[in-house]
Formats: structure tokens, C-alpha cells, sequence
């Protein structure tokens, strides 16, 4: 991730977390419900709305982050129409075990994947966002046979476009993590050991066998776009479209939702992104 004075500029006007009771007020009429599940001694927390749709579409946010990221989403009439929606906070952000980072994309892979074992009869769509997209990757790898498809909105997935950024190495000291917020600190424990982590997919990209959609942005500061064209590199063109968003940043979830859900409809009608 590049771009650290941006970055935290950025970031630190954010907020990451909001209580479930105000989510809950702010979706009005959508009756959105919150579950918790203990996973090898870990609690995951998620918001999920089940209409008995078929297809479940699963969001899966960045670093740092929590399952409001997506909240919008769960308001879309398009989406409402024709799925179910969960979204996960992922191990350390929000109310799963907040402030215990866990840095292996294996470990929250099979976390998430258990998560999603409680709606069995569901066909399921993944969305990760930044470092949600490597995660959403690795299920992909690890559960071949569980997921419709994926869309990875300006993700985190390249091993060489990871930077050695000095002031990682400062918030991991004692000193620095006093002076940091939690939100960061996790943040940061989980993607100093990044770059090793994609390495070690490396050879496990030719496990997904899904159509996958990489939404990108040419003017994202933290994930650079060098990252779809790793994408290009590791699938072949039968499972994988890419769309490049001229002059768009890192924020697409917020900036530009409408891309989302153009590729979320077109991954469950099986059509290619453009003609």
C-alpha cells in the first residue's frame, strides 16, 4: 500500500465502526439481523439479511474496516429484489475480537468460509474490497467448489506491489502502538506480513475456477492498479473480466457503488463485463 501520508489523512477521518442498533435504525424497514459465531476459540460477528433468496452475496472489507463498510449495499432495491447479503467483520475489526489482528489470509479464509456454512442452501457471491480482496481470493482457493464467482474491487493481491513502508515498523513497537489507534494497529499487524502471505498463494491461483470481475481504479493511491494486471497474469481470460475506472480512487465501495452492483448481476447472469 503506498501513498502513508494519504493514507492516514484519509483514514483517520473515517469511521471505521458504527453500533449495530444505529446501523439497524439507519436501514429503516430492512430487516437486518446480527449473528455471532465462535470459530477455533475466535468470535466472528456478521449482518446478514435472509429474504429465502438463492444467491447470498458476501462482502468482506478492507484494513482497517468493519461490516458497515457495505451497509449501503444492504439498502440497494436491486440487490434487495434478488439476494440475500451478509458482510463479516473480519477477525480484529469491529465486534470480531477487536484488537486480536489475525494475519494469516488462511486462517480468515476458513473463518469466513465457516460463517458462511450457516446458510447452506445458498449459492454464494463474494465482494472483497482492498484487503478484502485477497481474502475473498484465498476462500476461493482454499473452498473451490463453494462460490458462484468474485469481484475484487481494487485489491490487495500482487506480492510485489507490497512496499517496505518505514512507519510500519514504528507502529509495531510498544511505543508506536500506544500512540496508534487500535483500529491502525491491527490494521498494521496484518499487513506487515502481507507481501509473504500473496506469496504464498502464488501457485494456488490456478485453484479458482469461478468467474471473477477486478474493479480497479487508475487513481488509487493505496492499492495500485498494477494489481489488475496481476490478475490478467494469474486467470485466463475465460474466468476473469477487468474494468478500469478512469480518474477513480481506492474508494469505490462509496464513490462508485453503481460499479459494484453492475458486476454483481452480470457474475450471477453469466454474461462478460462489457461486450
Amino acid at each position: 500500500m503506498k501513498k502513508t501520508a494519504f493514507l492516514i489523512l484519509i483514514l483517520t477521518a473515517c469511521e471505521f465502526r458504527i453500533d449495530d442498533s444505529e446501523a439497524k435504525e439507519s436501514l429503516e424497514s430492512i430487516e437486518i439481523q446480527f449473528g455471532d459465531l465462535t470459530v477455533d476459540m475466535r468470535n466472528i460477528h456478521y449482518a446478514y439479511l435472509d429474504q429465502g433468496h438463492d444467491t447470498m452475496l458476501v462482502f468482506i472489507h478492507g484494513s482497517p474496516g468493519s461490516w458497515s463498510a457495505f451497509i449501503d449495499f444492504f439498502k440497494a432495491d436491486s440487490l434487495l429484489n434478488r439476494f440475500d447479503m451478509i458482510s463479516i467483520d473480519r477477525p480484529g475489526f469491529g465486534k470480531s475480537d477487536f484488537g486480536i489482528a489475525e494475519p494469516s489470509m488462511e486462517v480468515q479464509a476458513y473463518q469466513i468460509n465457516e460463517v458462511l456454512k450457516l446458510f447452506p442452501k445458498k449459492q454464494m457471491v463474494l465482494i472483497g474490497h482492498s484487503l478484502g480482496g485477497p481474502v475473498a481470493a484465498r476462500m476461493t482457493m482454499d473452498f473451490p467448489e463453494e462460490y458462484l464467482g468474485m469481484i475484487l474491487v481494487a485489491p490487495s493481491i500482487d506480492p510485489e506491489m507490497e512496499e517496505d513502508e518505514w512507519y510500519r515498523k514504528v507502529i509495531d513497537t510498544k511505543l508506536g502502538a500506544f500512540f496508534t489507534p487500535k483500529e491502525f494497529e491491527v490494521s498494521n499487524d496484518e499487513i506487515l506480513p502481507l507481501q509473504k502471505e500473496l506469496e504464498e498463494m502464488m501457485p494456488m491461483w490456478t485453484h479458482i475456477k469461478i468467474p471473477t470481475i477486478v474493479i480497479q481504479g487508475t487513481e488509487d493511491s493505496l492499492v495500485p492498479k498494477e494489481n489488475a494486471a496481476f490478475a490478467k497474469q494469474m486467470l485466463p481470460d475465460s474466468l476473469l473480466d477487468v474494468y478500469l475506472l478512469e480518474g477513480v480512487n481506492h474508494f469505490i465501495p462509496w464513490t462508485h457503488p453503481e460499479e459494484i452492483i453492475k458486476a454483481i448481476h452480470i457474475i450471477v447472469d453469466g454474461r462478460s463485463y462489457y461486450p
